[in-house]
């Protein structure tokens, strides 16, 4: 088996996003190497203070050597808005890499991923501490 082995084995799932922030992801394979990601994120960034974001990502699927998991990368896009002392909009331009491992006789996937953005409104600048555990059920 060699690195390009490959096998998708699933169409979509939904599942919760656990990480800096709390979200839903529901994730549709358009094609086998390729996949559309929804994310829909609440992050309490302080006692008065929370940031409601819904982000649209393009992810490349890589085999491994290891049935079942793959890598993935791909760019995005987000926007949303700050609720309270600090109201506001924001629109970030994302990137996202990480490992996934589709259970075999099970309809649970299971991605550990990274999320860097760059946040053009508001607090603008690189954010690169967007680390997650996304646990999905099959559909």
């Amino acid at each position: 088996m060699g690195s390009t082995l490959f096998s998708q084995e699933y169409k979509s799932a939904v599942g919760l996003r656990l990480g800096s922030s709390l979200g839903v992801s529901y994730k549709n394979f358009i094609e086998p190497k390729k996949a559309i990601e929804g994310i829909l994120d609440l992050d309490f960034l302080y006692k008065n203070e929370m940031k409601i974001e819904v982000t649209g990502l393009y992810l490349f699927h890589f085999g491994l050597n290891v049935d079942g998991l793959s890598a993935f990368a791909g760019p995005g896009v987000s926007a949303g808005i700050y609720v309270g002392e600090s109201s506001g909009f924001i629109m970030s331009l994302e990137g996202m890499a990480g490992l996934e491992y589709k259970f075999h006789d099970s309809p649970i996937a299971l991605s550990f991923d990274w999320n860097p953005r760059i946040q053009m409104i508001k607090n603008a600048g690189l954010k690169g501490n967007g680390f997650a555990l996304t646990i999905r059920y099959v559909l």
